[in-house]
């Protein structure tokens, strides 16, 4: 499978690190990263840690957005929803609200956590009992939309339904 180009947001980042689908995030995506995103992760914690090692490692590379077109939001949001509006062609990897909707309307490819398990389960990367098990991980993190999550379970739920007869 050809590699993509994301960027993405510290959300992103901790929930799918804490939830064990970074491998498949790192195997999908060729990830690229802003500044303030990097500022925000800490080593203190075991996503902030990951996080350093891969970069110091050259597994995700910085990328500096010459304008700030958007001002709303947290640092590392704003940083990574303008590295995508600099790089159309790329994903944004994002997983709070009100950021995202916001990257939507922009007409950027946005992608969220729980969309990527539903993805994966679809394409066969995720069976049905382990992408409900990432999804309620994800919802215990109270992190995550749960509008979103919600729309992800229903869609592995229909799918698992449609694929045993039932």
């Amino acid at each position: 499978m050809k590699k993509h180009t994301a960027t993405l947001d510290t959300s992103f980042w901790v929930n799918v690190q804490r939830v064990g689908l970074l491998p498949h995030v790192q195997s999908r995506y060729r990830l690229c990263y802003a500044p303030d995103v990097a500022g925000e992760m800490s080593t203190s914690s075991a996503s902030g840690r990951e996080f350093w090692r891969l970069a110091r490692g050259g597994f995700l590379t910085e990328v500096v957005a010459e304008h700030d077109q958007v001002t709303e939001f947290g640092p590392g949001e704003r940083a990574a929803i303008n590295l995508a509006l600099e790089h159309p062609d790329w994903i944004l990897l994002l997983d709070d609200q009100k950021p995202y909707q916001e990257a939507v309307q922009r007409g950027l490819r946005v992608l969220c956590s729980p969309v990527l398990v539903a993805a994966m389960f679809s394409e066969g990367a995720l069976d049905a009992t382990r992408a409900m098990i990432v999804l309620a991980r994800l919802a215990t993190l109270q992190t995550v939309s749960p509008h979103l999550l919600a729309a992800a379970i229903a869609h592995v739920g229909r799918s698992w339904k449609l694929a045993r007869g039932a």
